[in-house]
């Protein structure tokens, strides 16, 4: 089994465990040998040793089949996984060698993925929950993505979460006025109600350019507006508060460049995951929550060496926090 998950590896993964683990050579050493980058390597390095670990422990369940034996899945559906998971073709190539031409259309393509995905999850057969463990990781650790975005997990590489961001970001600053009326009147939390949380809105529309909503607490209002809206919900005001402050700073600014994302990035993926529904927001089901980085999260350490004032998310010493931004 350990042969058949080596023999997927594309050559750049095989080179890069080689040269670690038989030759001994150091990551800059290696890295050098085969011509890349240092983070470049580092990158290849850990999902190559992600992936062989991932498929001989999968093909020891399956003897040896992607597909496993009991676990029915629409015939185009599994070629597409077998091209794209074990002969590693882009999405685009695999799709053309299948010669299917409905998959060609991206809403079609993603639906039908969906479709089986969601039935995998729901299958009384285990093996059928590891196939959708095995594609989940797969698409979150390789260096291109198969799963629409509606299933995708967070890419394991940091450097690549930033589609995802950029889309709730689009998506939190077209949000309707109408929509920020209905949260406020529908969920508003009301005295005599057991639980609260808080979820902050970015709009222009109001003084502050944010505003700090606090609405009723309850699983199914969370499930909506996670699912129907991706918004993010906080539990502890502060944190609410800094998550607005810093949003409606980084949209709000016209002259942004580089070093403002520099900034602005590593203190928004700290801050969102502070957020009572993150995985619901991000596809992440219970008990997959503790998903392993490839490398150690570094921006606690990239904030702590940032400048007094700068590496501070909404520092109270540089705003005055109106009770305007407030629900009480």
């Amino acid at each position: 089994m350990s042969t058949k998950a080596w023999d997927i590896l594309t050559e750049d993964e095989k080179l890069a465990i080689t040269l670690s683990v038989n030759h001994k050579k150091s990551t800059w050493e290696a890295g050098e040998i085969m011509g890349k980058a240092h983070y470049k390597y580092l990158e290849i390095q850990a999902r190559a040793k992600v992936f062989f670990k991932m498929f001989t422990e999968y093909f020891e369940k399956t003897d040896g089949l992607i597909i496993p034996e009991g676990v029915y899945m629409d015939p185009d559906v599994a070629e597409f996984i077998r091209l794209t998971i074990v002969e590693r073709l882009g999405y685009r190539t695999a799709i053309k060698k299948m010669g299917n031409t409905a998959l060609v259309i991206n809403s079609a393509r993603e639906r039908i993925i969906e479709d089986y995905m969601n039935q995998l999850l729901i299958d009384d057969n285990p093996l059928a929950i590891d196939l959708y463990d095995l594609v989940l990781d797969f698409d979150r650790w390789n260096n291109f993505r198969i799963l629409p975005t509606s299933v995708q997990e967070p890419s394991a590489f940091k450097r690549r979460n930033k589609t995802r961001l950029i889309k709730h970001l689009k998506n939190l600053q077209n949000l309707h006025v109408y929509h920020l009326d209905r949260f406020v009147m529908k969920f508003k939390h009301k005295r005599g109600d057991i639980n609260s949380v808080y979820l902050p809105l970015v709009s222009d529309s109001y003084e502050q350019g944010y505003k700090v909503q606090k609405i009723k607490g309850k699983k199914h209002i969370i499930e909506y507006i996670s699912k129907k809206f991706t918004l993010y919900i906080f539990k502890d005001k502060e944190d609410a508060d800094d998550y607005g402050y810093l949003v409606e700073g980084y949209l709000n600014n016209t002259d942004k460049n580089c070093k403002h994302g520099q900034v602005f990035w590593p203190k928004f993926r700290q801050i969102i995951k502070k957020a009572d529904n993150y995985g619901l927001v991000n596809n992440i089901i219970p008990r997959r929550k503790h998903l392993e980085n490839a490398f150690r999260d570094i921006d606690n350490v990239i904030i702590a060496r940032m400048k007094d004032g700068i590496g501070k998310v909404g520092d109270p010493a540089k705003r005055v926090k109106s009770s305007k931004l407030w629900d009480i």
